[in-house]
């Protein structure tokens, strides 16, 4: 289970996890740019090594693209969700706070938040699918700015509707460090996370269904 690549996976998502822990307390309205950033950075450096997937949802959606089996699939979740609890941790000593992924105030329903969470999952997954498993963009060198803008994007968009998570990782990570605080949100988070992530594949392949070659981001 213990490998390069989920010490890199378990490396990134503490990164991330952690910049998302204090930029939305120091910085609220700039946040959107500190994560977005600093995930690109994390993609480029990760890539060649584990394929730079910092989030669960990912990872099922490269599974399901069938680059991935389900062992190697689940060891690089653990490492995942390990390191968003360690990044939130770090983030929540140097802030003096720790901050949780909730619903926006204003949102009336529950599943509006959701279903945003599930939408933008879905956006990233098959964005990632594409820029980094389709043959056709193989080596390509915009992969990291592709996702790191996605996020950001949605960061934006709908971060005051369902807390802007897209990540299982995230949300867990953000909830268990900050003492298991509005856990049950983050769970159902996370599930629609992982539905956006396997709708994507689902998509992904019948918009590219060709079963050649698998490439990733390394």
């Amino acid at each position: 289970m213990i490998s390069p690549k989920t010490i890199i996976e378990l490396i990134g998502t503490a990164i991330l996890v952690f910049t998302i822990q204090i930029s939305g307390q120091t910085s609220p309205s700039l946040a959107p740019l500190a994560i977005g950033g600093v995930l690109i950075s994390i993609v480029f450096a990760g890539g060649p090594i584990s394929g730079a997937h910092y989030n669960p949802a990912i990872s099922l959606a490269v599974a399901l693209r069938g680059k991935m089996d389900a062992k190697e699939m689940l060891s690089y979740m653990i490492f995942q969700v390990v390191g968003g609890v360690v990044g939130g941790f770090c983030g929540g000593v140097i802030a003096s706070s720790y901050s949780v992924v909730t619903m926006g105030e204003n949102v009336a329903l529950i599943s509006q938040a959701l279903f945003a969470e599930a939408i933008f999952a879905f956006i990233l997954c098959f964005v990632v699918l594409s820029v980094a498993t389709n043959p056709k963009v193989e080596d390509n060198h915009y992969y990291g700015l592709a996702i790191g803008l996605v996020v950001l994007s949605g960061a934006v968009s709908v971060g005051s509707i369902s807390g802007g998570a897209f990540n299982p990782a995230v949300a867990l990570g953000l909830s268990i460090s900050g003492g298991f605080d509005n856990l049950s949100y983050g769970m159902m988070v996370s599930v629609a996370n992982l539905i956006g992530g396997a709708m994507a594949a689902g998509c992904f392949k019948v918009a590219i269904p060709t079963t050649d070659e698998y490439t990733t981001l390394g």
